[in-house]
């Protein structure tokens, strides 16, 4: 199965690089078995850097209330909604991305499973990511590696679809 391992965010600005470094840490991995890249980018850009995979694992950073940093949410497309309102094609999600990318008759993955880490600071400029991030980048990458390559692995990720919020 062709696979893509996909690291988004900026690493400039704390928190949000943490799919760029955990992408960087999945690097050499996958004998062969996964193409590793990092991008910073969104919305229509993504149909191209996903067409001709059959299964994409993207590594993202999320903010999400009442939640504590470093939490590794695993995320099945059928959890998103599809973006209602477009202000530009720059802001489409990555269901819809996947949804025109097939509609335009490109080959997009079948399979995708997004894990996104709940980010701590995710406005400051620093290179480099807060103690309770960093902490989980290896993990999860050592995760992602098991998925790719079929195997059993310790699971740092939690489903986020049904999940009460802390409060």
């Amino acid at each position: 199965m062709k696979t893509l391992v996909l690291g988004l965010g900026n690493t400039l600005i704390c928190d949000d690089g943490v799919g760029v470094y955990t992408a960087r840490a999945c690097t050499g991995r996958f004998d062969g078995l996964a193409d590793v890249r990092e991008a910073e980018l969104g919305g229509v850009d993504l149909i191209e850097m996903l067409q001709g995979y059959e299964r994409a694992i993207i590594v993202d950073a999320i903010q999400l209330e009442g939640e504590i940093p470093g939490t590794v949410f695993r995320i099945r497309p059928d959890d998103m909604q599809i973006t209602p309102r477009l202000a530009s094609v720059h802001d489409i999600d990555l269901v819809t991305a996947l949804e025109l990318g097939r509609r335009l008759g490109f080959s997009m993955p079948g399979d995708v499973v997004v894990y996104a880490v709940q980010g701590e600071d995710m406005v400051t400029i620093h290179e480099g990511c807060r103690a309770a991030v960093e902490a989980v980048i290896e993990p999860l990458a050592r995760e992602i590696e098991g998925l790719v390559k079929g195997e059993t692995k310790e699971r740092i990720s939690i489903p986020l679809a049904g999940r009460k919020r802390n409060a």
